[in-house]
Parts: structure tokens; C-alpha cells; sequence
């Protein structure tokens, strides 16, 4: 497995820049949804972003969903979605929305809540993807129809590749061992050791 460790503040530069590639495009989201909890983050910088863009403006709607993907006895793919903080029956013809989320992989979940957002009438153009990472596998044998409008960076992939693993440093803790926390956080903020230290306790 590779194995990326992505620092929080490369993350917000990166979305900042993606925001402004956004805005320039004339695309001026009336709601943003950010998939909860990856998404947060990017959502709070593209929020924060917009909110000054658009000062003089209505303000842009920030909400968050909360979606799960799982796998049946029978391997396929389950999508749950536990709750909307601004429902989908709230959203108006013309109003433009922006689905967050900090990668596309699978795509699994982005293309289900991308169905339940187009099921309220907003049209394709008036609804974009957002992702940092978007991994394109090209030799998928069939394509998801909703993949990300806007990203970061995009990893043109082989299903064959090696597994690629982008640890989100502004948020996540799972998976870590003793040696990427010394180098990834004890390094460079010591206290941090008896801080972390129930990760590997908890094993």
C-alpha cells in the first residue's frame, strides 16, 4: 500500500485555489453540501471563501449530510444516508448547488446523493462535484454517471495499481502506527505523544 500523508494546510491552499477556479467559472453555489465528515473540512474553506466573494450577496447556504457506504452479505455496495441538515425537499429550481467531498473513490456515496439532489428538479448543470482527490480508475469496466466537475488533484489509476491511501491530516486518526505518529506528529509537536498514545492502546 502508498501510503500519502496530507497536511491540513496543504488541503486549505489547495481548496482555496479550487474555490477561486470555481468562482471563476460563474458557478456561484446558492447551497453547499459537504458529505460529512470528510467533506467538512473543504466545505469550511469554500464557505469562508464565498462568504467574502460574496459579501454584498445572499449568503451562500452551508449544510452537511451524513452518508455511509457498506458492503451486504451479498458484496454490493449500500448507501445509507442518516440525515440532512437542510433537506432536499427545501432546495428551489435555479438554485445552484455544490456536493463536497474530500475524495472520489469508489464514488459510491457522491453519486447517491447527486441522484437524491436531481431527484428535487435541479438540473445537471446546476449542480457540480467538488473533491480534493479524484481517483480515475481508467480501466474501470463501466464509469459511475456522476463524477467530480472540480478537484484538486486527480490520480489516473489502474484497477490493478497498488492501493493509494491519502491520510487527511485535518482530520483523521485511524489506521496510524507508532512510526507514522512519531514522524507525522510527535516530531513536530511532542505533547502530542501522551495525547495519541491511546490509539496504539486501544489495538
Amino acid at each position: 500500500m502508498i501510503k500519502e500523508f496530507l497536511p491540513y494546510d496543504a488541503v486549505r491552499n489547495n481548496t482555496l485555489k479550487l474555490a477561486h477556479r470555481i468562482y471563476k467559472d460563474g458557478f456561484i453555489p446558492d447551497v453547499i453540501y459537504v458529505s460529512l465528515r470528510g467533506g467538512a473540512y473543504m466545505g469550511n474553506v469554500i464557505s469562508e471563501y464565498f462568504k467574502v466573494v460574496r459579501k454584498d450577496a445572499h449568503p451562500v447556504y452551508y449544510a452537511a449530510v451524513v452518508a455511509r457506504s457498506y458492503t451486504d452479505v451479498r458484496t454490493s455496495d449500500k448507501i445509507t444516508v442518516e440525515g440532512w441538515t437542510y433537506a432536499p425537499e427545501y432546495l428551489r429550481i435555479g438554485d445552484k448547488v455544490l456536493l463536497v467531498d474530500d475524495i472520489f473513490d469508489s464514488g459510491n456515496t457522491i453519486n447517491h446523493l447527486a441522484e437524491i439532489i436531481l431527484e428535487r428538479g435541479i438540473p445537471r448543470n446546476d449542480l457540480k462535484i467538488a473533491v480534493h482527490d479524484y481517483k480515475y480508475f481508467y480501466d474501470k469496466g463501466e464509469q459511475l454517471p456522476f463524477q467530480p466537475d472540480y478537484w484538486c488533484r486527480k490520480h489516473e489509476l489502474s484497477v490493478n495499481d497498488e492501493d493509494r491511501w491519502i491520510h487527511y491530516m485535518s482530520h483523521e486518526l485511524v489506521g496510524l502506527g507508532e512510526a507514522e505518529l512519531e514522524n507525522n506528529y510527535y516530531a513536530q509537536d511532542p505533547e502530542l505523544r501522551e495525547v495519541l498514545k491511546v490509539i496504539n492502546e486501544k489495538k
